[in-house]
């Protein structure tokens, strides 16, 4: 798989998607403070939140931000949020894939088990968003009702979220950083010149004068 990958990735796929999850990610946030100004994407128990929150405050949340706002994470922010982890998890991959190709001068050399296992994160990642979203599905479904475990449940998951996203990102920077770094340290590869090697055999002028 990661041969086919280095085979087909190419910089302008990497950025495409790296394009294409900031704007979807612009775009829900966008809309998410038109809809619910008091809601940030950045803001536990809704969106970031790298800690857990009480099973009280999503229950509390749901209530402050009305029946508009409700009807609106359902029927809008939600499905849009089935979306946003896929083309995260492309554009993760694609990074990833892209500074870590072997043998190249803008990459980080880095064994196939390695490679293999930062690529776990973004893909871990992109489970715990689904099934945060299917247990946010859940608790908007049994509002004002939510079970206890429920929002246990949701919190485990926001959390979870939240903090392998982070780390992805972390990782891609670093991936990127380093990769620059050593391209700049060893500049353009060039085939050895043997004529400085003192071993060249004497050349050949293809034009003699008689």
């Amino acid at each position: 798989m990661l041969a086919f990958l280095d085979r087909h990735v190419r910089a302008w796929h990497m950025l495409l998607a790296v394009a294409a999850g900031s704007a979807w990610f612009a775009g829900m946030t966008v809309a998410t403070q038109a809809a619910l100004p008091g809601v940030k994407l950045f803001r536990c128990p809704i969106g970031l939140c790298p800690g857990y929150y009480l099973p009280s405050e999503l229950n509390a949340t749901l209530t402050r931000i009305g029946k508009s706002g409700r009807d609106f994470l359902a029927e809008t922010l939600l499905p849009l949020d089935m979306v946003l982890p896929a083309l995260l998890l492309v554009a993760f991959v694609a990074v990833y894939i892209w500074f870590s190709r072997p043998g190249e001068a803008f990459a980080v050399p880095l064994s196939p088990g390695s490679r293999r296992a930062l690529l776990c994160v973004p893909f871990s990642y992109c489970a715990a968003d689904y099934a945060e979203n299917f247990a946010l599905v859940e608790a908007l479904r049994t509002y004002p009702n939510i079970p206890y475990w429920l929002a246990r449940r949701a919190s485990f998951l926001t959390a979870t979220k939240s903090q392998l996203i982070t780390a992805s990102v972390g990782i891609a920077v670093a991936l990127a950083i380093a990769a620059w770094g050593r391209g700049r340290a060893e500049g353009p590869s060039f085939p050895p010149n043997e004529a400085l090697s003192g071993n060249a055999e004497p050349s050949v002028c293809l034009f003699q004068h008689p």
